[in-house]
């Protein structure tokens, strides 16, 4: 980053508190089984690697720990001693609010909606450590209700005098997206190492705070020539404003004019939020077979599907070099006993 545009943005990123409770340089590694097996079936593949960041640690990892190491340092700077989030029963967000809020003993509030698919006598894994964590569940029937229910258990704790920070869904501002700007410069490192170029780096978006972060740090730092994201859920158009509206806010933190164009490909959302495509689920079963790496199928079994799909379309090569970002979230494959007490 050393562009006079951008010069001055690396020192107001150190400026911002952040935790230390992840554990970086998450591991980049080559994928040359993937590439065999793609390439004896279609003749051809890009060169694959993927960004272990489900290996982040706390809460069992996911992309999530670098939005919180920023938010809940600021929380902690306010003197917070509740915080309020929300998210669906299987949310890695929410597991790893809790989790932190553990370690830095605050009390925890989740707001949690019941999930797209369910299992009767069984409650997904993640909710189980919600529980383990500490956290107070309070359960709500759909996404809609969340944002009234966070608002008025927020409105009657501060009025009772407590000191609460409400965390959006995912953490997703661009405080929170911070992170995946440091992730970004982290990334490049590892990638000048390697002595390798990127032309794609390919992820799964949703509440928008990934994204942002990376987009951002990908014009501080010229990590690869295109970000594309995929939605397990939402319209392009959507998920493309919500992006577009963080990254312009991460260009204010860090006193920086940032372009918003974002990619969000929106065609391997299969049934909707949480419910398990079956090109994600030949995508999972294909990465778990030739590199033993598992996928989660809420969010990145459709993002690696989108990759594989676009290698089948012809719009990645043999010349081109793809990262595949792992954001975690493996979890929501296992549950555990309704009734096992905690």
């Amino acid at each position: 980053m050393n562009s006079s545009p951008f010069s001055h943005a690396l020192a107001r990123l150190q400026e911002f508190p952040r935790l230390s409770y992840g554990h970086y340089p998450t591991p980049i590694e080559e994928l040359p089984r993937l590439r065999a097996a793609i390439t004896d079936d279609l003749g051809t593949c890009p060169r694959l690697f993927i960004k272990r960041d489900d290996y982040t640690g706390a809460g069992l990892g996911g992309n999530k720990v670098r939005k919180l190491e920023y938010v809940l340092a600021q929380a902690q700077t306010d003197g917070t001693n509740v915080v309020i989030t929300c998210g669906g029963v299987k949310s890695n967000h929410a597991r790893v609010t809790a989790a932190l809020c553990a370690r830095l003993g605050l009390r925890c509030i989740l707001v949690l909606n019941n999930a797209a698919v369910s299992y009767q006598d069984w409650k997904p894994a993640s909710f189980s450590l919600d529980e383990l964590y500490g956290a107070e569940i309070i359960r709500v029937a759909n996404r809609d209700e969340r944002r009234t229910t966070v608002d008025a258990v927020a409105a009657e704790l501060r009025a009772a005098g407590k000191n609460v920070t409400v965390i959006p869904l995912g953490a997703s501002i661009p405080l929170g997206a911070l992170g995946f700007v440091r992730a970004a410069q982290e990334a490049k490192a590892q990638l000048d190492t390697l002595g390798v170029s990127l032309d794609y780096l390919f992820h799964c978006t949703s509440s928008g705070g990934t994204q942002a972060g990376l987009v951002a740090g990908n014009q501080l730092f010229s990590v690869a020539k295109q970000i594309i994201g995929v939605s397990p859920d939402d319209p392009s158009a959507a998920i493309s404003a919500e992006v577009a509206q963080i990254t312009r806010g991460v260009g204010e933190l860090l006193g920086v004019s940032l372009t918003d164009t974002v990619t969000v490909l929106d065609e391997y959302t299969g049934a909707g939020y949480g419910i398990p495509s079956p090109a994600g689920e030949q995508a999972t079963a294909l990465l778990a077979r030739t590199e033993g790496i598992v996928l989660d199928p809420v969010y990145t079994a459709k993002a690696m599907a989108g990759l594989l799909d676009w290698i089948r379309q012809g719009k990645l090569t043999a010349q081109d070099n793809v990262l595949f970002w792992h954001t975690g979230g493996q979890l929501a494959l296992f549950y555990a006993p309704e009734d096992k007490a905690i």
